[in-house]
């Protein structure tokens, strides 16, 4: 009968410490997620003007599917929701802020977090052309770029602290999608390099930054290749050459001295004069090169027939750079 006691006494105990082990609520055993746990990307990464981008939420250590998001401008709330984990807007224009306070409740957290995502929409614009390539006096266009032909690229950052000279910038080149390193760097705003004769056309894309973080823009260019053209121009003894009116395939003259010029468009010439070959032909025969050798004198025996012209640059160090023009002179 001892025995039994000394069992139901030690069972009741047993009973007694189960009742009274200590309970912890969901609420308190739920580990609260910090602020550096939730991250925030845009799409794209650097807004242009007027454009559409989109701010997405992402976390690894909790569901924002399940969270309650609350995104506020000045404005006031523009979205509010369980899992409204992004919003897309259009951007204003340049020099133009956004500023966005978002107000994150975890589920199951005690607090909440709070991110602010500022958005400058920046632009930046890309110019080129040819840094070799000929054009003759008076032309308005830039120089078209061939096949072989050294390219400039500059940028141009569309903002009022940039133009207004405040701030260093710094540039990132790609050319075809390869970083270009010995020309990025600080205000590097230009890119020099020479074409492939197997590229059709170069990418070429700048990523602008400024110092103080406050300008950060990027743009790509498909800067097409181009064939140089031949274009013939009477050379007046007293106005000299008639840049104002150019010849295409035929002319006629009933002068007993005919000079014509021709000009090269786009012909990478520029510090390469020592490599380019002049060939002149009439009706098919080499003539001997002229002084002046883009000038060629005529001096027809008789009047009522016609001659054939042609015209050839080359340049002798490069493959595919040459051009050639063709004009037949009715005398």
């Amino acid at each position: 009968m001892k025995s039994i006691g000394i069992k139901i006494f030690i069972i009741v105990i047993f009973v007694i410490g189960i009742i009274n082990i200590p309970s912890f609520s969901r609420a308190e055993t739920q580990i609260d997620v910090q602020e550096g746990e939730i991250g925030v990307n845009t799409s794209p990464n650097n807004p242009q003007p007027y454009k559409n981008v989109t701010i997405n939420l992402i976390s690894y250590a909790t569901d924002l599917n399940m969270a309650t998001i609350t995104w506020q401008t000045d404005s006031g709330i523009v979205l509010y929701g369980i899992g409204k984990t992004s919003y897309t807007f259009q951007t204003g224009g340049p020099n133009t802020t956004t500023t966005f306070d978002i107000t994150i409740a975890p589920p199951g957290s005690m607090s909440t977090i709070k991110k602010q995502v500022i958005i400058n929409p920046s632009e930046i614009e890309l110019m080129w052309e040819s840094a070799d390539g000929y054009t003759p006096p008076f032309y308005r266009g830039k120089s078209l770029p061939i096949s072989g032909a050294l390219i400039k690229v500059v940028a141009i950052p569309n903002t009022n602290t940039i133009k207004s000279g405040n701030g260093d910038v710094s540039y990132s080149w790609k050319n075809n999608d390869d970083a270009v390193l010995d020309a990025s760097g600080y205000n590097k705003n230009s890119f020099v390099f020479k074409n492939s004769m197997f590229d059709k056309t170069n990418k070429i894309t700048v990523n602008a930054s400024s110092v103080n973080g406050d300008y950060s823009a990027e743009n790509t260019v498909e800067i097409p290749l181009f064939n140089p053209e031949m274009i013939f121009y009477k050379k007046s003894p007293i106005e000299g050459v008639l840049y104002n009116n150019g010849f295409k395939k035929e002319v006629s003259f009933k002068e007993d001295e005919i000079t014509i010029v021709g000009e090269p468009y786009f012909l990478s010439v520029k510090g390469k004069e020592n490599n380019l070959l002049y060939t002149w032909k009439i009706n098919d025969e080499i003539v001997q090169t002229p002084t002046k050798k883009t000038e060629l004198t005529i001096r027809p025996d008789s009047h009522g027939g016609y001659a054939t012209i042609n015209f050839i640059m080359e340049n002798t160090r490069e493959l595919f750079q040459n051009v050639e023009g063709l004009l037949k002179i009715n005398l």
